[in-house]
């Protein structure tokens, strides 16, 4: 996980765009590349987005070197959650490729743009009604609901250490009903995986840099 570029998209977010507007006729695209719908109705940290799925005939390197020439100096590279993310922010909206190996010949992942919110109004508290331990803070937050599956991503950064924070999971999951299905521990991580009726959570807990990284990950069945 990497959580610098989440940070910095948050202020971004906050800071820039009054009057931004965008849509996919604006999303430079590869040659041969394939892309899909993969729904409308998807929230980052309450900002409306629109998502679509691709697969391309080139390799992680040709897909980074392709938008890092169409986007210039206004490109930005992380890692998150096994994902190669290509991040792009201008005036009008903020542009994301999320993309994967698939084989030696093709990639596949998604495109994502985030236009603001039609309208002004009450802001909802991020993270809430999902586990949030007393005094993480809350980096992200995305909501994704279809006709096919209701979703949330919430990644958090936690002062207190990881088997503190994982045991905090357990005793609080347990008390709101939540089946722990299987435990998974590394030296610097830990996956917690529980049911609920018709529902799914994962909680993936990471050491890094002094602070412990959460993400957790809730869905209909």
């Amino acid at each position: 996980m990497k959580i610098i570029p989440l940070l910095f998209l948050t202020s971004l977010l906050a800071a820039n765009w009054a009057q931004a507007e965008c849509d996919y006729d604006d999303f430079p695209l590869m040659p041969d590349m394939l892309v899909a719908s993969i729904g409308s109705n998807i929230q980052w940290n309450q900002t409306p987005m629109a998502g679509r799925s691709f697969r391309v005939p080139a390799d992680l390197a040709a897909v980074k070197n392709f938008y890092a020439e169409a986007w210039a100096d206004e490109v930005d590279f992380s890692a998150f959650n096994g994902w190669e993310q290509i991040l792009h922010i201008n005036q009008q909206c903020m542009m994301m490729i999320q993309v994967k190996r698939q084989n030696d010949r093709y990639s596949y992942g998604q495109l994502v743009i985030t236009n603001p919110p039609a309208s002004a109004g009450a802001t909802p508290v991020l993270g809430d009604g999902m586990p949030v331990p007393p005094g993480a803070q809350v980096i992200s937050d995305m909501r994704s609901d279809d006709d096919i599956r209701q979703g949330r991503l919430v990644l958090l950064l936690n002062e207190e250490d990881m088997n503190t924070t994982a045991q905090w999971y357990e005793t609080e999951l347990k008390q709101q009903g939540w089946s722990l299905e299987q435990r998974s521990q590394q030296a610097n991580g830990v996956v917690l995986s529980y049911s609920r009726e018709r529902e799914l959570m994962t909680v993936g807990l990471l050491r890094h840099q002094d602070k412990t990284q959460v993400l957790v990950n809730r869905m209909d069945r």
